[in-house]
């Protein structure tokens, strides 16, 4: 037997821990089974009648002290003449003070959470009972633990998987731990992508690598979402992924109105314009249908911008990256300041070369269309370029229309 003391000087009683061995019982699978934990309630003197031993045994014990103490010990007498009687006290007092001596306390041989229970039923509760009055079986509720760091009320807000986020080919992981590739839903890094360098539980907190722009920040783990790694690698260079996509679906929208506008139109025009054609001129004098201007800008090229009446003229001449390219008149640009301009004509645009050599560029007209390649050399008398295509590691010559510098968005080399 462990046996647990816990002594209040100020209290009437005091409770005695003492714990029932666990009985093994053997069966066929050789299973240990523990018995129920008991505390037995243990009544113990009062320091009360200590000081009135003490006064009994100096004979300063009055009448009415007597008195006292044959009430607290329960009538009990004392007779502080008696000399053998004292001593007798003294030696029980003596023997019941080692009997209650506890031995060192084992407390590993009970788990902290049945120290309650074990209590209650050294005082006389019995598991599936009642207490008090109207002994009622109440069922037991048990709260979920809130997590840290969430103050009272908080309902953390469950990310919406958007996008087949869970599909078994994505292969989404449902706990977000070490190297895990999230996006941050909410906050100050809303919608930049990154992967989870370490967590911090206690805070609730996750430490995150960016994908744009490297920097290590701290969010919060209810602010995020895990992504797959199809997504990562699609989106993970995006800044402004939400922005992009919702004026994306504007430019969409427009230019669909734009197509429905143009047929009913070209369907008015064509029953008018039938008849004239019959009476048209035969010598040749036919209006010649001009041939549509050649697309040549695409997303990522640092162009010059040439429209005087665009805003009043406060662009002009500024040199503006492009971030999306719908259609010859829808352009979205980005300029120095990192403000977006949409429905940019490409006729207000020309091209950039670099300033300096080794630069990347892009082939934007003739046979080596949309290749990549490095400014080797700049023919300002020729107006010529050498360029060498990194596909092939071919030396061309282009001129300078021709080619257009590359500027992506995760570029700090070179400057606007």
């Amino acid at each position: 037997m462990v046996l647990f003391r816990v002594s209040s000087y100020s209290s009437i009683f005091q409770f005695s821990f003492s714990v029932i061995c666990f009985n093994y019982l053997s069966d066929d699978e050789d299973k240990k089974k523990k018995s129920a934990v008991v505390i037995p309630l243990v009544q113990e003197h009062d320091w009360r009648v200590a000081k009135l031993l003490a006064l009994e045994k100096e004979g300063k014990l009055t009448e009415e002290d007597r008195a006292r103490l044959a009430i607290l010990t329960g009538d009990q007498t004392f007779d502080s003449s008696n000399g053998a009687g004292n001593s007798s006290t003294e030696s029980i007092v003596v023997k019941e003070e080692e009997e209650k001596a506890p031995d060192d306390a084992d407390y590993k041989a009970v788990a902290i959470e049945d120290f309650g229970l074990a209590i209650l039923r050294g005082c006389g509760w019995k598991d599936g009972e009642g207490i008090g009055r109207r002994p009622q079986v109440v069922p037991l509720r048990i709260l979920p633990r809130r997590p840290n760091g969430l103050g009272l009320g908080a309902t953390p807000k469950q990310p919406d998987q958007k996008n087949g986020a869970k599909k078994q080919d994505e292969e989404v992981e449902e706990e977000i731990k070490k190297d895990s590739r999230i996006r941050v839903m909410t906050g100050r890094y809303k919608g930049l992508y990154g992967k989870v360098e370490s967590r911090d539980d206690d805070n609730n907190c996750l430490f995150v690598k960016l994908a744009v722009g490297g920097e290590h920040v701290k969010v919060s783990l209810f602010a995020v979402q895990q992504v797959s790694k199809k997504e990562y690698a699609r989106d993970s260079k995006c800044i402004n992924k939400s922005d992009y996509d919702r004026e994306k679906e504007k430019i969409e929208k427009r230019n669909n109105e734009a197509v429905r506008d143009n047929r009913k139109d070209d369907n008015r025009r064509d029953r008018g314009e039938r008849s004239k054609d019959k009476y048209r001129e035969k010598d040749g004098s036919k209006g010649r249908t001009t041939e549509k201007e050649e697309l040549w800008v695409r997303a990522d090229l640092l162009v010059r911008f040439i429209d005087e009446d665009y805003k009043k003229g406060r662009y002009f001449k500024e040199k503006m990256r492009v971030v999306d390219v719908a259609s010859r008149r829808d352009i979205s640009l980005e300029d120095s300041q990192g403000k977006i301009h949409y429905g940019i004509s490409q006729s207000a645009l020309e091209t950039v070369l670099p300033r300096l050599e080794k630069s990347r560029v892009i082939i934007v007209r003739g046979k080596y269309k949309g290749h990549s390649a490095t400014m080797e050399e700049k023919d300002k008398r020729r107006c010529r370029v050498v360029a060498r295509l990194h596909r092939s590691n071919e030396i061309i010559s282009v001129d300078f229309d021709d080619v257009c510098q590359h500027q992506p968005k995760d570029d700090d080399d070179d400057d606007y």
